[in-house]
């Protein structure tokens, strides 16, 4: 500009050129900020102040303060409140628990509305030691937003905190499992396996072993068999033993899983080893499984008939006709049905019982004279030796209690008896009377009153002056090695021989006419028997469901504990 240095117009020129300067200075700069704020690294921080409320777990949402912003929520839900400040956020939280009022929710407002007049006054504001949620994530609009006033209150008085407890976790019910389906085993095969086990049974139990593990080829399929015995736990328990049998059938391992126990004679309402070809069955009435180990003789006439009411089983090929009057059918005589060549089970002449001892309280005592012995309601007993007069002698028993005789001797028995004894002579046992139950298992749940009467040889029913006329009953297991007698059966009819409980024999004598009997088991035998009773060489199933199970599923034992023996 050819201007002289001090002329008026040169100082006008410059103030125009340095206005001009700071206004284009300006307008870059409003420019570049105007850009900058159109990035969303550069919008305000967005602070919103959380208020806590103790509404309980299902209540507990945060809170934001009311804020300007250009587009107004579509809802006032505090939980959407929340979720439209950012996707990704960070909560601090640095204050002590305090308790306020709850606040209301606010309303919905719009840009038009939003101003920092509209904040509801009088409402508790959150201090700086409020818990915060931070986001620095843009805002729904391209507008940045600004951050309204709060109107300040008094402090809150903090107050105890409280030990925030942790929500307990609601634990969702479990299904019960249901118990997998089994699959029958047919009857054959259950045959066959019954047969092998039993067999596997009595062999483990000759050889004296507790554990044998048997495999069996049958039709081109293999069983394997693992029987494990365990051995009476004391002198009135049975011997049990657990069978599991496994076998593979297409791709599949199969399971299942039987108990067994070994039988007792006391097991039989009565069991003969072999019958006197003179005397045949004939006014008789069982009541309970009866075992013969030869053929059975029944005569009947035209009044009265044998009548078997339980299953009878033989080693013999069936049953023969003594005399018979008139015409009587099978079924009537055998109504528990019949079944022939089960296989003899040996009667022991020897038995394995307790050391006696002398003096009360002792597990036995031991005569070594023909004695006669007196049971007595109160748990007690007496003896008197037979032939000799002096007083009786009476101790209470011990339980249980063993009474036995010395070589030679013979017991007289009879009277009312309370406890568990077993009464054993080499020789001979008479009844001289009834033998009954303080406590009668017919009438009493828990009756637990056990007598065995053991005999090598005989055991007689006396004479009818000793017994009296009328019935006789004897509650007890009796076993008589080689015979058991009724003597003067022949004597006019007298009444009815009961035994409620079992009766073994080697053989019998006739009792009619004297007297007719009846034989009823008790079954409480099925499950214990008299203290040291002799055991049979045979085992019973006493519980198998008959089905197999994958390997996987739960044993089948479990369900079998509660299953009753297969039948057929």
């Amino acid at each position: 500009m050819g201007l002289a240095a001090e002329s008026p117009n040169r100082r006008i020129v410059w103030a125009g050129a340095a206005s001009a300067g700071v206004h284009l200075l300006l307008l870059l700069t409003i420019g570049v900020a105007s850009v900058e704020s159109m990035k969303p690294s550069s919008a305000p921080e967005l602070r919103v102040y959380v208020e806590s409320q103790d509404r309980g777990p299902e209540d507990e949402h945060d809170r934001a303060g009311p804020v300007e912003a250009p587009a107004a929520p579509t809802t006032d839900s505090r939980e959407e409140l929340l979720s439209a400040a950012a996707p990704s956020r960070s909560r601090a939280v640095g204050s002590q628990p305090r308790t306020v009022a709850p606040p209301a929710l606010p309303a919905a407002v719009t840009p038009s509305e939003a101003s920092p007049g509209d904040a509801p006054s009088g409402r508790d504001s959150p201090s700086g030691e409020a818990p915060v949620l931070s986001t620095t994530a843009p805002s729904d609009s391209e507008a940045p937003a600004s951050v309204a006033p709060v109107t300040p209150v008094a402090p809150v008085t903090p107050v105890t905190p409280v030990t925030p407890v942790a929500p307990v976790a609601r634990v969702a019910p479990v299904a019960p499992v249901a118990q997998p389906a089994g699959i029958d085993i047919p009857a054959v095969q259950r045959s066959v396996l019954t047969r092998w086990v039993m067999q596997a049974a009595e062999k483990l139990r000759d050889v004296n072993l507790r554990q044998a593990r048997l495999s069996l080829m049958h039709e081109g399929r293999q069983y394997v068999a693992l029987l494990e015995r365990q051995p009476a736990a004391d002198s009135m328990d049975l011997e049990r033993m657990t069978v599991e049998i496994t076998t593979e059938e297409n791709g599949r391992r199969l399971r299942t899983q039987l108990q067994m126990k070994r039988l007792a004679f006391s097991h039989f309402a009565q069991l003969v080893d072999r019958p006197d070809p003179e005397v045949q069955f004939h006014d008789d009435e069982i009541v309970g499984r009866f075992h013969s180990n030869s053929p059975i003789e029944v005569g009947y006439d035209r009044a009265v008939a044998p009548r078997f009411l339980s299953l009878v089983t033989t080693a013999g090929a069936g049953f023969t006709l003594g005399t018979a009057e008139g015409y009587r059918q099978k079924d009537e005589i055998f109504r528990g049905g019949l079944a022939t060549r089960a296989g003899r089970i040996p009667l022991p002449g020897t038995f394995s019982l307790p050391d006696s001892g002398t003096g009360g309280g002792a597990p036995g005592r031991s005569f070594g004279h023909d004695t006669r012995i007196t049971f007595y309601p109160d748990g007690s007993y007496g003896w008197r030796e037979l032939g000799v007069a002096g007083p009786e002698h009476r101790e209470l028993m011990s339980t249980p209690a063993y009474i036995l005789g010395g070589r030679n001797a013979a017991l007289a028995v009879h009277g009312t008896v309370s406890g568990k004894v077993l009464v054993y002579s080499p020789e001979r046992i008479v009844i001289e009377g009834s033998l009954i139950y303080a406590h009668d298992p017919r009438r009493t749940a828990e009756a637990g009153d056990y007598l065995g009467l053991l005999c090598a040889k005989d055991i007689e029913i006396a004479r009818p002056d000793v017994t009296g006329r009328g019935d006789l009953e004897i509650q007890a297991a009796v076993y008589a090695r080689r015979r058991f007698v009724v003597v003067d059966y022949d004597a006019p009819r007298s009444g009815t021989l009961l035994i409620l409980g079992s009766l073994t024999a080697g053989s019998l004598s006739a009792t009619e006419p004297r007297y007719a009997t009846r034989y009823e088991f008790d079954k409480r035998l099925e499950h214990e028997r008299p203290p040291g009773f002799p055991l049979t060489d045979r085992y019973e199933i006493e519980s198998w469901d008959t089905q197999w199970r994958e390997a996987g599923d739960e044993p089948s034992g479990a369900s079998a504990a509660g299953a009753s023996p297969p039948s057929g």
